[in-house]
């Protein structure tokens, strides 16, 4: 064996040992409870603090990472890029003609296909998922105002993308609503070719046609059309994500000289951060980060382009939506940054030991594993002199990990296994460039692979073919414009069950002469089915347990004086959490105020005092 061998087997070997012991450590790292909000969910009933994941998952990564970094240093110490080179901005530009036009022609084919056979979703309503977005959305249009009278989960989205769906189709059903979701979802895969076609510019392969029809199908397989439970490892959420990472990618690949690139970048945050709360938070986290390295290297220009379009931007957005709108917007994104943690957390299950006892500790563990092997891939093409990657391209990569690393703190919020698949699109995608690279470099230098343009288009068929052949349903493909037609017409009772649809009758009769419905629920389908606009801003009512929006919810009852209270439902609870336990203030207002007027089998019903 020789040394260079040696020194990788101990490389190697420390950097499991690291694991181990951050495995050992995790359970040891636990910070006393803390709840400023005063906000109620299942994590706070335990008396469980959030900050403990995020610190046991910072040290779980940065543990193998540094390992790495002190291993190399000590053994590879004659073969590092010099510090002055890590933080350079890299000047020369990635100017690779691949041609793609005929994949894209077939990529395209075998999606729309895929797209018009697809089973549409005339299944029973979801009450909570579909409830959050048709009845938020339809108290903003009864109301006429976006913000001021409508406090979301995610964001502007909630609102926006059944609203616009139900204007194209010129209806407000639920089956016109959930067609959102399939468009948006083409929409994300197509992109995904896109960003597949940037990052194949920054493989080491002399195939990169290969590499690009490969990485495409596995990107591609990522997102899922599914409704309204859209928890694929690249949701519709993550359009913004993958529309930035277009844009960032081509700067690194031009050595950020683009005028129109850097405010793209500036643009496309400040947008996200309005349509989805969490992942625009994200974006500028990432942009923030770039602009330091930008000043590090004196791109002044860049730096002022930015920080242009992000103003222009947001410019842009209050002379559209208004002064109050913006304002209420920023309030309730503040208010769920800080909060939902509380509210919808779970604790993140233990690595490796919880697998047996936790239905989530598997994806828990693989999610961990997932992420420190992006960050080895990145950490070590970055630090080590090598011409398999370009400069470019390990600070692009430098910058996709950071993200994908700041990105897991929705699974470390939320540790479910749904929410933890959504978390594992990036290191997914890292993991998957650097392992194809290496793999086709292999095949490359072994059987001296080279295939020409028509035999890449062929592969390309062929690969597609056997991939979609049993995805697509012949049979939806020659009725789709009755299909769709059928979906957007169908009633909405069609999506309910009877005792709903009795229960919807008879309160839209006892509650005639009141102006809004007030649900103290989670069942949020209801203020949607019947038609009325809610009493407070809090159309899901489990968003105001924070002490502070409690007293707001106190004040619009006062106001407003709804007849009827829905005070229970036994379709859903979040967390089977009531919400008399999470909003104890505004429940002491409500007895206080109010009497038992009826109970039925799922519903309590209760009644103003005289």
């Amino acid at each position: 064996m020789n040394k260079i061998s040696f020194n990788n087997i101990l490389i190697v070997s420390f950097v499991i040992l690291s694991i181990i012991i951050a495995t050992i450590i995790w359970p040891i790292l636990n910070l006393n409870f803390s709840n400023f909000t005063q906000s109620t969910g299942a994590i706070t009933n335990q008396g469980y603090s959030t900050d403990s994941d995020t610190i046991r998952y910072i040290v779980f990564i940065s543990l193998p990472l540094f390992t790495l970094l002190i291993s190399l240093i000590y053994f590879e110490k004659t073969n590092l890029r010099k510090f002055n080179e890590l933080i350079k901005f890299p000047e020369d530009s990635i100017k690779i003609n691949i041609k793609v036009f005929f994949f894209f022609i077939i990529f395209l084919f075998f999606l729309i296909v895929e797209f018009f056979s697809l089973q549409l979703p005339s299944h029973q309503i979801d009450t909570f998922h579909d409830g959050e977005l048709f009845s938020v959305t339809k108290n903003a249009i009864l109301r006429k105002s976006f913000f001021i009278d409508t406090y979301t989960i995610h964001g502007f989205s909630d609102i926006f993308y059944p609203f616009l769906f139900w204007k194209i189709f010129n209806q407000e059903s639920i089956g016109a609503g959930r067609l959102f979701f399939f468009f948006i979802i083409f929409l994300l895969k197509f992109l995904t070719i896109i960003l597949s076609y940037q990052l194949t510019k920054f493989s080491s392969v002399r195939n990169k046609e290969i590499f690009f029809i490969i990485l495409s199908l596995i990107l591609i397989s990522l997102s899922e059309y599914r409704v309204p439970m859209n928890f694929s490892y690249f949701s519709y959420r993550d359009i913004f994500i993958i529309l930035f990472l277009i844009f960032f990618s081509k700067i690194y690949l031009l050595n950020g000289s683009s005028i129109v690139l850097n405010i793209l970048i500036g643009v496309v945050p400040s947008i996200a951060l309005l349509m989805h709360i969490d992942t625009g938070t994200f974006l500028y986290m990432l942009l923030i980060l770039h602009i330091f390295f930008l000043l590090i290297n004196k791109k002044i220009n860049e730096v002022l382009i930015i920080l242009l379009s992000i103003f222009f931007s947001w410019s842009l957005l209050l002379s559209i939506l208004g002064f109050n709108e913006i304002l209420n917007f920023l309030q309730n994104a503040i208010t769920i940054i800080l909060s939902m943690d509380y509210l919808h957390g779970i604790a993140y299950p233990d690595p490796f030991t919880s697998i047996i006892d936790n239905k989530n500790g598997m994806r828990a563990t693989r999610g961990l594993l997932l992420q420190v092997t992006a960050g080895l891939f990145v950490v070590y093409h970055f630090l080590i002199n090598s011409k398999s990657y370009s400069k470019n391209s390990k600070i692009f990569f430098i910058f996709l990990f950071f993200l994908s690393f700041i990105m897991y703190k929705n699974a470390l919020g939320r540790s479910d296994s749904y929410h933890i698949r959504m978390s594992n699109d990036l290191p997914i995608l890292i993991n998957v460039f650097f392992l194809l690279n290496f793999f086709l470099k292999f095949f490359e230098e072994k059987i001296k692979l080279r295939l020409n343009h028509m035999t890449a288009i062929y592969f390309a068929i062929l690969l597609f073919s056997l991939t979609y052949i049993q995805k697509i349903d012949y049979k939806n493909l020659t009725s789709v414009k009755s299909n769709y037609s059928e979906l957007i017409s169908l009633p909405d009772e069609h999506f309910i069950d009877h005792d709903k649809y009795n229960f919807i009758m008879d309160y839209k009769i006892l509650t005639k002469t009141d102006e809004c419905f007030q649900n103290f629920t989670d069942d949020l389908i209801l203020l949607y089915l019947l038609n009325k606009p809610s009493c407070s801003k809090f159309v899901a009512s489990w968003l105001a347990s924070p002490k502070s929006l409690q007293k707001e919810y106190i004040s619009a009852i006062k106001k407003t004086k709804p007849s009827y209270i829905l005070y229970e439902s036994k379709y859903f609870k979040v967390d089977d959490i009531s919400m008399s336990k999470r909003l104890t203030e505004v429940n002491t207002y409500i007895m206080n105020n109010y009497e038992i007027f009826k109970e039925t089998k799922n519903f309590k019903i209760l009644k103003i005092l005289n």
